[in-house]
């Protein structure tokens, strides 16, 4: 987990005079956002031998971070985050008559890469994203048993996972003035690798594939 941290601050103080002008005046530089809001996460499970699959239900949760906009050209950026994600699914699980909500707790460093025409606002972002597993845990909804206990399963599922991000923003002012900006973002998220580390079998005695999936919506502020 340092080496995470590591990278967001080299590249952050490496880069952090970075600046776009047009003549003699600033048009884009160097920010520091935090930013937070809603996970809708679920889990799509696939048959390793007849590679039919299928998504369980979404799980809400929380999603909130820290980013450094960094432009590299007349309109782009590249853009590293640091952030804490709730992921996860809602399942029925018939030893418990019940719906049961897997929690996936990770942090993720994306490096995004955003274009973003000068004096608009609006935004274009997609690149990968390296996750890091830090707890799980099962937790009965209302429909289930009540004497359902919680359960700790983080051995059931792989430490590492690797996605792709694809998504829209909009921020303002978005004047060139330099003034502190708000802004709204939307993103989806698809996972790349298989995550089951033993949590999900067949009756063969083979794994499912679980690959994570996300849809978010959160607000902004950059300095």
């Amino acid at each position: 987990m340092k080496k995470l941290f590591v990278v967001l601050f080299s590249l952050a103080t490496t880069v952090g005079f970075s600046q776009i002008r047009n003549g003699n005046t600033i048009i884009e530089r160097t920010r520091v956002g935090v930013y937070g809001g809603l996970s809708v996460a679920n889990q799509v499970t696939i048959d390793p031998v007849y590679g039919n699959g299928y998504s369980d239900n979404a799980k809400a949760g929380f999603i909130g971070g820290v980013s450094v906009s960094v432009p590299i050209s007349y309109g782009w950026f590249v853009q590293p985050e640091l952030s804490y994600t709730g992921m996860g699914t809602n399942y029925y699980d018939d030893n418990y008559n019940g719906n049961v909500n897997l929690n996936l707790n990770y942090i993720n460093l994306p490096i995004l890469f955003r274009y973003s025409q000068p004096f608009t606002g609006l935004g274009v972002l997609f690149g990968p994203q390296y996750s890091y597993l830090v707890s799980a845990n099962t937790i009965p909804s209302r429909s289930a048993k009540a004497d359902f206990e919680k359960g700790y399963v983080i051995d059931d599922y792989k430490k590492s996972d690797l996605s792709g991000v694809v998504g829209l923003e909009y921020y303002f002012p978005n004047d060139g003035s330099g003034a502190t900006q708000f802004g709204l973002s939307a993103r989806y998220q698809f996972g790349l690798l298989n995550v089951n580390n033993g949590g999900v079998t067949y009756n063969d005695g083979s794994w499912a594939k679980l690959h994570n999936n996300a849809f978010f919506i959160t607000a902004g502020i950059r300095f």
